[in-house]
């Protein structure tokens, strides 16, 4: 069950980091906030059904370790030879792991970060279920497997609360702020855009663009071509969508249909989604002046 409260916490800390990253698939409002309230509660049944193979695989054999350790050496068992172990096994992984990765793509003295990084990500996941389960089988204290499954429900639920309550104080108080698209005006459209292929739009302030190289894409997702042209832009209002303006551009053969804003202020950017909106692929450009 540790395990499923990990990953939930997990999850509900990504959506509330998440929130201040560019994104354009329609998120906010109630029906969002529903919807990704109902995913939590999935994802923690699945989690929990998914916690008790790990603890099988992963979680009981480290317990078992560490009490084989304790046996071995004569030490006391205890929490804090049960982290050890945790912890030795951890790093034992990270440098396994960690060894084959870079075998396979190194890219320079940076990467070796990644034994660090393993070893810690290796310790703090397993090692609360680890110590929870350590201490729901201690032999010596009857009763001692429903106090730690109690425990850990609460502690859970309660740490869920103080995670979505700072997170909405953060936000609330504008520590941390939503991702919302940039308002540029007709004159900050106004220069060339590029999609460092090659690719480029050029705004007028006379209300003309002129394509080069500016990729096509099917329904599909698939790459139909490239526009070279010169047309008419125009930047519209467009409520009510998650998407303070429209940017359209006609007169382009391939180019006339589904053009957004996106990036920040200091870095905007144009998109058209590729394929389906659902994707998440966007072919992008850049302003450039």
């Amino acid at each position: 069950m540790a395990i499923g409260v990990e990953t939930v916490i997990a999850a509900l800390v990504a959506v509330l980091y998440g929130l201040q990253s560019e994104s354009h698939g329609g998120e906010g409002g109630l029906g969002w906030l529903f919807g990704t309230i109902f995913a939590l509660v999935l994802l923690a049944v699945v989690a929990v059904i998914a916690g008790l193979a790990g603890s099988a695989v992963a979680v009981l054999p480290l317990v078992l370790l560490g009490r084989a350790v304790a046996r071995r050496t004569g030490r006391r068992d205890s929490w804090q030879l049960t982290l050890a172990t945790v912890a030795v096994v951890a790093v034992a992984l990270a440098l396994l792991i960690g060894s084959c990765t870079l075998l396979a793509d190194f890219d320079g003295p940076g990467d070796l970060l990644v034994y660090p990084a393993l070893a810690l990500g290796l310790i703090v996941g397993p090692a609360p279920a680890t110590l929870c389960a350590r201490a729901a089988g201690n032999p010596g204290k009857p009763g001692a497997r429903w106090r730690v499954l109690g425990g850990v429900a609460l502690g859970g639920l309660g740490l869920f609360a103080v995670t979505l309550a700072v997170g909405v104080a953060a936000y609330g108080s504008g520590i941390l702020k939503v991702y919302e698209p940039p308002r540029l005006t007709e004159a900050d459209m106004v220069g060339t855009w590029t999609d460092d292929d090659g690719g480029s739009l050029r705004f007028e302030a006379d209300g003309t663009v002129t394509a080069k190289d500016v990729s096509r894409y099917e329904a599909t997702g698939e790459r139909s071509g490239a526009s070279d042209c010169t047309g008419k832009w125009q930047l519209t209002g467009n409520d009510g969508v998650g998407q303070p303006y429209e940017l359209g551009i006609a007169d382009c053969e391939g180019l006339s249909l589904g053009w957004d804003i996106g990036g920040t202020e200091e870095h905007p950017t144009v998109f058209t989604w590729i394929g389906e909106r659902d994707s998440g692929e966007r072919y992008v450009l850049t302003r450039q002046r």
